[in-house]
């Protein structure tokens, strides 16, 4: 698909070089229901359906060949990064783990003579950057909270605001996963409502398993191998790694 808008684009400065006026405007005229209509076909497939359940509402983004398992102990932020990525493009990316985990390490609060994996700020920055290598570019930031809920609600309304997967920092800040979607008692983007449920995938094995909010494998983040300032600013509350856009 974005091969087809591709060569739309490069037809469309074909023409402008060759066409004359009236050609031009018809080529124009025709070039832009293809790119309008190839650009709704690649929104359908590339964006996840939300769905209202019965009494409630559903929405994942998972999908089979999004997953990654880490591939050794120090590549969970950096597996679950690559799943966010194939998410966001509709496919697998087949990033390697190893560099997003380097580009990690060198944005992150951890000394780097001794870490061995990476932390929240590097996983946002690593998210950040390897969006790039999407058709969805997107900012992402480490967000505290005081409480799960607070946590996985705010999960809830970023995932269904923008279609794209949420980091959870597990096994008190030892271990990254993904948040792929969630079930709730109503659209998050319509007013108040409680996260009944998280889709979640872990790159040590298990994929989009459903748990419910309060047996959810987010927890409070415990790790103190960073900077004054952000072990203070992380210590002991639920961490998520967000879209912003």
């Amino acid at each position: 698909m974005i091969a087809r808008l591709r060569s739309l684009v490069r037809r469309s400065r074909l023409v402008a070089v060759r066409a004359g006026p009236d050609r031009l405007a018809r080529s124009r005229r025709r070039l832009a229901l293809e790119v309008g209509l190839a650009s709704m076909i690649a929104t359908f497939i590339l964006l996840p359906i939300q769905a209202s359940a019965a009494g409630g509402f559903a929405y994942d983004t998972y999908f089979t060949s999004a997953y990654e398992r880490q591939i050794d102990s120090r590549t969970c932020v950096a597996a679950s990064t690559a799943m966010m990525m194939n998410i966001l493009n509709g496919r697998d990316l087949n990033l390697n783990q190893m560099t997003i985990l380097r580009y990690a390490q060198t944005h992150d609060a951890l000394n780097d003579a001794t870490q061995r994996g990476s932390d929240p700020l590097g996983w946002a920055a690593a998210a950040t950057r390897f969006s790039r290598y999407t058709i969805r570019p997107t900012t992402y930031r480490w967000e505290a909270y005081a409480t799960e809920a607070a946590a996985l609600e705010r999960a809830a309304v970023q995932i269904t605001r923008y279609g794209k997967a949420v980091g959870l920092l597990v096994q008190h800040g030892g271990h990254a996963v993904v948040m792929n979607g969630f079930t709730s008692t109503k659209n998050p983007l319509n007013g108040t409502f409680k996260v009944t449920g998280v889709w979640v995938s872990d790159p040590y094995g298990a994929r989009n398993t459903y748990y419910s909010a309060a047996g959810s494998p987010l927890d409070t983040y415990r790790q103190l191998d960073a900077t004054t300032a952000y072990d203070q600013a992380w210590y002991g509350k639920y961490i998520i790694i967000v879209p912003r856009d």
